[in-house]
Formats: C-alpha cells, sequence, structure tokens
C-alpha cells in the first residue's frame, strides 16, 4: 500500500513540475489580454502604458462596410482616441492561447459597445513577448463585424 502511494505521489508530483511553467505563463499571459480590455473599458492610460510596447501597432481589418478597410496605427497613437465621454465595453468571448519560448499569441473572439450600444463584433489577436518586467503586448490586429458574432465564441 505504502508503494502504491509513493507512486501516486511521484506522479502528481511530475505530473505538476512538467505543466507548471507553461500553465503559469499561460495564466500571465491571459492576464495581460484581460488587463487590456481592462485598460480600453475604464479608458486608463495609466495600465494601457504598463502591458504594451507604445511603438507596437495595431492592425484593424474593418468588414462593416461593403468592402474591407486596413488600417494600421501605433499603441502611442491609440491612447489618443481614448474618450472619457463614452463608455467603452469591448467584452472578450473565449481565451486561446500558444506560448513558446518567451513568445505568445492570444486569439480572442470579441463583442464591442459603446454606452451600452452594440456597434460590433470581431477578432482580435495579440502577439506578446516575455521581457524583464513580465509579458508585454507588442502588436495587435483585429477585425470588426456587424453579423456573424454569435459565430465566434
Amino acid at each position: 500500500m505504502r508503494q502504491i502511494l509513493i507512486m501516486i505521489w511521484i506522479m502528481i508530483s511530475f505530473g505538476g513540475l512538467s505543466q507548471n511553467k507553461n500553465d503559469s505563463n499561460e495564466i500571465k499571459v491571459k492576464k495581460v489580454v484581460t488587463q487590456f480590455f481592462e485598460a480600453l473599458n475604464k479608458q486608463d492610460t495609466t495600465l494601457y502604458k504598463n502591458i504594451v510596447l507604445l511603438d507596437g501597432q495595431i492592425w484593424s481589418i474593418n468588414n462593416t462596410m461593403k468592402s474591407s478597410n486596413i488600417s494600421m496605427r501605433f499603441f502611442r497613437d491609440d491612447i489618443l482616441t481614448f474618450n472619457p465621454a463614452e463608455i467603452w465595453e469591448e467584452i472578450p468571448l473565449s481565451f486561446d492561447i500558444k506560448i513558446h519560448n518567451g513568445i505568445a499569441m492570444a486569439w480572442v473572439p470579441y463583442q464591442f459597445r459603446v454606452n451600452g450600444k452594440f456597434t460590433h463584433c470581431g477578432i482580435d489577436i495579440f502577439t506578446l513577448t516575455e521581457t524583464k518586467m513580465g509579458w508585454k503586448i507588442i502588436n495587435t490586429a483585429y477585425t470588426k463585424y456587424l453579423e456573424g458574432c454569435d459565430q465566434l465564441k
């Protein structure tokens, strides 16, 4: 009986160790992505600056018109669009996170509301890198749709 308990303890111990670093990084990456949504929703420029590299790029693929419109801006310029007169709600629907050797990607379907009114939905794709100060978002791209939102979950 004692040998069985020791074997079970060894399997649990080593099983936990082999997944710990990846699980830990996934939690950290998800936290940064969640903080991104929090920064947008609260229009918190201080939090925003702490989780992104300001020279990083934001790519937008707007599919709300007859033809797609692709645009790019930098995180440092995005802060200028914060508008305290509006209540923004970007709501993540799920998270799919991939990590390898200091780089991570998060695929996050979302819905967006302004002052409680639905404006669009889409997919956010975040690229992150691990720095001395923790995980930082270095790039993001997102799509915008008016229809098909129930299929994004």
